[in-house]
């Protein structure tokens, strides 16, 4: 495909390549942005006079058309033109003044070699390896082309699909035979999808988008696919030698008619599909916002996750660790808060574990660990000098390369490791003894601290802890609550400081909230605490402003 406005070069290239190949002029790239989007491999040849307005140029918006290469034909390669092409993402260049069928053959040979590799990236990335459908970012790819569409007078139907009672079925026939279904299902599905999209987005839950022209009828649409769907699930399923009857749910929604935005549909799905579950046998239903009341499934919370993390929706939040033999802020653990445009303030118990069921708890990690560190050098300006914990989850430590993102991440934005804790669970040392033994160590190195949370809850391995760098031991606010009076958390919590003591590690007790837990602490020799009795997580700005109001009583102790 060729961008010429002037037709400059159309006859130079035409003149070079074997009529097999086929050439598509167009002046501008926008006349050829239905073209692009055809399935079948596509190079960009752009003339250098498409991007002589920088305002406009082509260049700037290459992303978008998905790892078509883009070639550009200089008819002169000065050291200015070259300098500006280097500033933007392109495959290559060819100076036409030079350009023979060898050299022309060579850059359209590696062009379309990349390409290849590029689709088979996207493929992989982008496709549920159990049943070879879309995954989940295929699923929201789609979804959020699918409703750009609406402009023009299409119409769109979100079908969320999954089997009743999966987790029972799984328990009693085992995973393997779960997986066998799973696989089926994907093939009925397939089958009724005719030209939309077909998505696993979870263990036993499908989607379908159903785009329909501005032509047609979309309830006639989506009637006519509901109806193929269910008679596509009717049939039983092969599971050794016995036939097993297994029935679906089907939660619709349509746009625009019940909504226009992509987190609202698919949350009106997840909720049509609830409702549906209420019915015996195959089901569907349609959202009704009369009957249909917001929920907290997963499939409605995980895009709008992404949403509050790709715009911003995050922020950080601190509770201060008090040094019980002086008083002092010592440090502070950093928790993160949503802030959702119409919910208001989310607290972590709400959204965390999507985030660790997903895998979204990985990206939404680092950006703690950038932020946090950001947040240090502002603490550190107005004199803490102690440790900001920073937690860690389990599957975080599933990502083969956390230990050298992190790296990356102190180095990028110099973040001070003499202030970083990283504080991990229990189940987190557990999930993978050598890969987080390997992890620990590289971050040591780096002069980073670990603590352990929610000592005692668990099954904690006093070898291990003696092999890990951990300098620090929290104490779980279930143990707090019960001092005084309760005799065996009593006997747990002078346990725990005492173990700590022996292997010269530091104690913190968490949840502290009234005089009596923290007399009893104190008199039990607990290095550090943090609970409401001192102060609730608050905003960066509310730490610093304690910080600095603890700051002239500290020099003035020092000075005297």
């Amino acid at each position: 495909m060729l961008i010429d406005p002037d037709a400059m070069a159309i006859q130079r290239l035409t003149s070079l390549l074997p009529p097999a190949c086929n050439l598509l002029l167009f002046p501008s790239l926008d006349l050829a942005a239905e073209t692009l989007r055809e399935p079948e491999p596509t190079i960009l040849l752009l003339h250098e006079n498409a991007i002589d307005n920088v305002d406009q140029t082509p260049l700037n918006h290459s992303e978008q058309y998905n790892g078509i290469p883009l070639i550009v034909l200089l008819e002169q390669d000065t050291p200015e033109r070259l300098e500006y092409l280097l500033q933007h993402p392109l495959n290559d260049y060819i100076n036409l003044d030079q350009l023979d069928t060898s050299t022309l053959f060579r850059v359209l040979r590696y062009a379309s070699a990349n390409l290849r590799n590029h689709k088979a990236l996207f493929e992989i990335q982008t496709t549920d390896p159990l049943t070879g459908t879309g995954n989940r970012q295929y699923f929201y790819s789609q979804l959020q082309s699918a409703l750009k569409r609406l402009d023009q007078g299409f119409k769109v139907a979100l079908f969320a699909i999954d089997i009743d009672n999966f987790s029972a079925f799984n328990n009693n026939m085992g995973h393997d035979a779960g997986d066998r279904v799973v696989l089926e299902l994907s093939r009925r599905l397939r089958r009724c999808q005719g030209s939309s999209h077909l998505a696993r987005i979870g263990n036993d839950e499908f989607t379908i988008i159903l785009i329909v022209r501005p032509e047609d009828s979309l309830q006639e649409a989506t009637q006519q696919m509901t109806e193929h769907l269910i008679e596509a699930m009717i049939p039983g399923y092969q599971i050794d030698d016995s036939e097993a009857t297994i029935s679906c749910s089907i939660g619709i929604a349509q746009a625009p008619l019940h909504h226009h935005e992509f987190d609202a549909l698919i949350r009106f799905s997840g909720l049509a599909r609830l409702r549906a579950k209420k019915l015996r046998g195959h089901s569907y239903a349609i959202y009704d916002p009369k009957q249909d009341k917001e929920g907290g499934s997963s499939i409605a919370l995980e895009p709008e996750l992404w949403r509050a993390l790709q715009q911003g929706e995050f922020s950080l939040y601190y509770q201060p660790r008090i040094n019980l033999n002086t008083g002092d802020i010592v440090g502070a653990e950093a928790l993160i808060r949503w802030h959702h445009p119409t919910r208001g303030l989310i607290t972590p118990d709400t959204f965390i574990p999507v985030c660790e069921q997903s895998g979204l708890i990985v990206p939404i990690g680092y950006w703690v660990i950038q932020q946090a560190g950001k947040d240090m050098k502002l603490m550190r300006d107005v004199g803490l000098r102690g440790y900001v914990g920073v937690n860690l989850s389990f599957r975080q430590f599933q990502d083969g390369y956390l230990a050298n993102t992190i790296e990356r991440l102190i180095h990028k934005y110099n973040i001070d490791t003499t202030m970083l804790e990283f504080e991990l669970t229990e189940t987190a040392l557990f999930s993978d003894e050598v890969h987080v033994r390997q992890c620990m160590e590289s971050l040591s190195a780096l002069g980073v601290e670990f603590s352990l949370d929610d000592f005692g809850t668990g099954y904690s391995s006093f070898s291990l802890l003696q092999k890990l760098p951990i300098s620090t031991l929290k104490i779980d606010k279930s143990f707090i609550s019960g001092i005084p009076g309760n005799k065996d958390d009593e006997e747990i919590v002078r346990t725990i400081i005492n173990l700590a003591k022996n292997m010269q590690r530091k104690v913190i007790a968490e949840g502290v909230e009234t005089q009596g837990q923290l007399e009893f602490l104190l008199l039990h020799g607990c290095d550090l605490a943090q609970g409401y009795l001192f102060s609730r997580p608050v905003s960066l700005d509310k730490f610093l402003a304690m910080l600095d109001t603890a700051r002239p009583e500290q020099d003035a102790m020092l000075e005297q």
